[in-house]
C-alpha cells in the first residue's frame, strides 16, 4: 500500500514538474504547430488545407504529415473550450479567481500543444511498467533530455515514439490488429519514424506469415486520418506527391540541422553538398542490409529492438538534414530494450548518450539562458561531442554479442 502511495506521489510530481515547464518556454517550432492548428480550427472543411497559398500562414506553411495537424487541430479545440469554460465559470461565480482567465489567454495554446507531448512520456513509461521495467519507467521519466524534449520544448517526437513503442509492443505480444493500426497512425503523423517500418515488415512476416493480413489495418488508419484533407479517390498518388513536395525536403539545405554527428564532425554546419549524400547512402545502405539479413536469419523481440535502437542511431549520426532531435527514438527503445535484457553496459551507454543527448538539444536555443553552459559550445566542442556520439555508437553495436546470440 505504501509503495502504491509513493509511486502515485512520484508520478502527480513529475506531471505537476512537467506542467510547470510547459508555460515557461515557447520555442519557434511552437508557433508553427499552433498556427496549424489554429487554421485546421478555423476552416469549415479540411479540404485543400495542404493546397492553401503560402501567404495566408502566419508562419511557415505545414510540413508534417496529416496526422500531426489533425493533433494541433484538437490542441486548439482544447485551448477554445477551456477558454470557453473559464469565462463562463468567471462570469457565473463570484468567487471564480479572474487571473486564470488571464493565465489561460497568455498561457493556453501553449500548454495545449504541449500536453500531449507531456502525456506520451507517461503513456512510454506505462509500457516498460507493463513490460517489467518498473525501474526503467521512472528512470524514463526523470532523464532530462525526455522532460526537456516533451515539456520544456514541446516537440511532438514523445508522442510518436509512444504511438511506435506500442505498436512494437503489441506486434511482440501478437495482437497484430492493434499492433498495425498503431503502425499506420505513427506514419501518418510523422515520417522521423518511417525507418522502422522495414524491420517491423520483417519480423512481421517472419513471425506471423499466416496473419499478414492484419497489415491492413494500418493502410485503413492511414487513409482514414488523410481522407479529410484529400477526399479523391486519388488520395494514394497525392499522399506520395505531399511526401516528396513537401515533408521528405525540409526546410533547409544544411549538411546536418544541428545534429552533432559525422557531418558535423567532417565540415560542420556547412551547406549539405553531394558528397555529404553519397557519404550517407555509402554508409547507410550495406549497414542496413546487415541488420536486415540478420533480423531475416532469427528474429525475436530483444533482437528487433536492438536492430533498430541501432538503425535509429545510424540514420541520426549519417543521414544528411539530420535535426537534433532526431536521435530521440533510442532512447525509448533503449529503455524497453534495458527491460527485456539489462546490462550494467548498456545502462552506461543510455546514461551517456542521454548526456549528448541534452547537450545537443540545448544547442538549437539556448534555453533557459545559462551563460558559462553556452559558451561551451565552441567549434571544437560540438567536433568533439560529435566524436563521443560515434564511439558510443560503436560501443553499442559492439554488445551484439549480448542481445543478437545465435
Amino acid at each position: 500500500m505504501i509503495r502504491k502511495i509513493v509511486l502515485a506521489l512520484l508520478i502527480v510530481i513529475l506531471f505537476a514538474l512537467r506542467f510547470y515547464l510547459a508555460f515557461h518556454a515557447k520555442h519557434g517550432d511552437m508557433y508553427n504547430n499552433i498556427s496549424w492548428g489554429r487554421m485546421a480550427y478555423r476552416l469549415e472543411s479540411l479540404a485543400g488545407y495542404y493546397e492553401l497559398p503560402k501567404e495566408v500562414w502566419s508562419h511557415s506553411r505545414p510540413n508534417q504529415p496529416p496526422g500531426s495537424i489533425v493533433l494541433h487541430l484538437v490542441s486548439e479545440y482544447i485551448y477554445n473550450y477551456t477558454d470557453q469554460l473559464i469565462n463562463w465559470l468567471n462570469d457565473k461565480l463570484p468567487a471564480f479567481p479572474s487571473t486564470l482567465v488571464w493565465f489561460w489567454q497568455d498561457h493556453g495554446e501553449l500548454i495545449s500543444i504541449k500536453i500531449f507531448s507531456i502525456l506520451a512520456d507517461f503513456a512510454i513509461a506505462l509500457l516498460l511498467f507493463k513490460a517489467g521495467g518498473k525501474g526503467m519507467a521512472l528512470i524514463f521519466l526523470v532523464s532530462p533530455p525526455m522532460w526537456y524534449n516533451s515539456s520544456f520544448w514541446g516537440q511532438t517526437d514523445p508522442i510518436v515514439a509512444a504511438l511506435a513503442l506500442w505498436s512494437i509492443y503489441f506486434l511482440i505480444k501478437g495482437k497484430l490488429a492493434r499492433s498495425s493500426l498503431l503502425l499506420g497512425l505513427t506514419l501518418i503523423t510523422k515520417a522521423s519514424w518511417a525507418p522502422m517500418t522495414l524491420f517491423y515488415l520483417i519480423y512481421f512476416i517472419k513471425c506471423y506469415p499466416r496473419k499478414i493480413y492484419n497489415l491492413l489495418f494500418g493502410a485503413l488508419m492511414v487513409f482514414v486520418v488523410s481522407w479529410p484533407f484529400h477526399p479523391q479517390f486519388d488520395i494514394i498518388r497525392w499522399l506520395g506527391n505531399l511526401l516528396v513536395t513537401r515533408i521528405l525536403p525540409g526546410e533547409t539545405a544544411l549538411a546536418t540541422v544541428g545534429a552533432f554527428n559525422l557531418h558535423q564532425l567532417i565540415w560542420g554546419q556547412t551547406v549539405n553538398h553531394w558528397f555529404s549524400a553519397v557519404l550517407a547512402v555509402l554508409i547507410l545502405v550495406p549497414l542496413i542490409l546487415y541488420m536486415s539479413f540478420n533480423l531475416i536469419r532469427k528474429s525475436d523481440p530483444i533482437r528487433l529492438i536492438y536492430w533498430l535502437a541501432l538503425l535509429f542511431w545510424a540514420f541520426f549520426l549519417f543521414n544528411t538534414k539530420m535535426h537534433e532531435r532526431y536521435l530521440y527514438p533510442i532512447f525509448p527503445l533503449l529503455s524497453f530494450l534495458l527491460v527485456l535484457k539489462p546490462t550494467i553496459k548498456l545502462l552506461i551507454i543510455y546514461v551517456l548518450i542521454s548526456l549528448v543527448f541534452l547537450f545537443n538539444m540545448y544547442y538549437m536555443w539556448y534555453a533557459p539562458n545559462i551563460p558559462w553552459l553556452m559558451s561551451l559550445y565552441t567549434p571544437e566542442v560540438l567536433d568533439f561531442v560529435s566524436l563521443v556520439n560515434i564511439i558510443l555508437f560503436i560501443a553499442f553495436f559492439k554488445l551484439k554479442s549480448s542481445y543478437v546470440q545465435d
